[in-house]
């Protein structure tokens, strides 16, 4: 396939894609960067439709990319204007949103899922999902309120790895009891201080980890569901544990 080149109408539309409602609307978004890419050609949770590289990076491009996968090239200045990012790699890809449906979850659902109540650091949210990944957990449930993790701020922290994950939005506490019931899942709530420490935890052969808001934690009703609190105590004189790290040493504990 032969290089493309872009209208202004089509660079208007990409620009668009950097706003949450506009990408929700035409179900896209953006990633940026030779990792993703190639993350994004391994797995097919998130197909790419289309790839922007400026001059110094088409022939890299065209060398990995399907043949049918649209290329178009365009100046460095042109790709300052379509990027998210203040010093921009040179490739910007197009990909589509999985569609994944929460209740056909039940009959493909790993034994550890992760639920996230009201994240709205999309730093944190990438960074669970790189963690999730290494731990081999590729289905991620959101509640209504969190951060967009097609945010590119998330992606870029995912480091690839939301291309191997299906991402299931806008789960409300009363649905994701509801489906603990119905298919056995002991559900667990990591929460500041007051629960067993995860060494004492007697795991379920099915388990969903529940992870809340930086600032606030778990919603009171989540904690209420909750077969199980848990906590990771500490020793030094700080607020709190990073929610991302909170998240890895938990899944440690799971899969070891």
């Amino acid at each position: 396939m032969g290089i493309l080149q872009m209208s202004v109408n089509h660079r208007k539309w990409i620009r668009k894609l950097h706003q949450r409602k506009f990408r929700e609307k035409e179900g896209v978004f953006i990633a940026e960067g030779f990792n993703a890419l190639e993350a994004a050609i391994k797995t097919t949770c998130h197909p790419i439709l289309e790839v922007v590289a400026d001059e110094n990076h088409l022939e890299s491009i065209v060398d990995i990319l399907p043949g049918n996968v649209p290329v178009y090239g365009c100046s460095r200045s042109i790709m300052e204007e379509i990027s998210t990012e203040k010093t921009p790699q040179g490739v910007v890809m197009i990909c589509r949103r999985g569609e994944f449906h929460f209740p056909d979850l039940e009959g493909t659902a790993s034994d550890t899922l992760l639920y996230l109540d009201r994240v709205s650091d999309p730093g944190n949210l990438g960074t669970i999902m790189r963690t999730a990944a290494w731990f081999d957990v590729r289905q991620l449930i959101l509640s209504p309120s969190c951060v967009d993790p097609f945010n590119t701020k998330a992606i870029r922290a995912s480091a690839g790895t939301i291309f191997g994950i299906e991402v299931y939005p806008s789960i409300d506490p009363q649905q994701i009891r509801q489906f603990a019931d119905r298919t056995g899942y002991s559900m667990m709530a990591m929460v500041p201080r007051g629960g067993i420490s995860p060494g004492e935890w007697e795991k379920g052969d099915k388990n969903i980890v529940m992870l809340g808001q930086e600032a606030g934690g778990l919603s009171e009703e989540l904690t209420e569901y909750a077969d199980r609190l848990v906590s990771i105590q500490g020793r030094g004189n700080v607020e709190s544990l990073n929610l991302s790290v909170a998240a890895a040493i938990i899944l440690y504990e799971l899969t070891k």
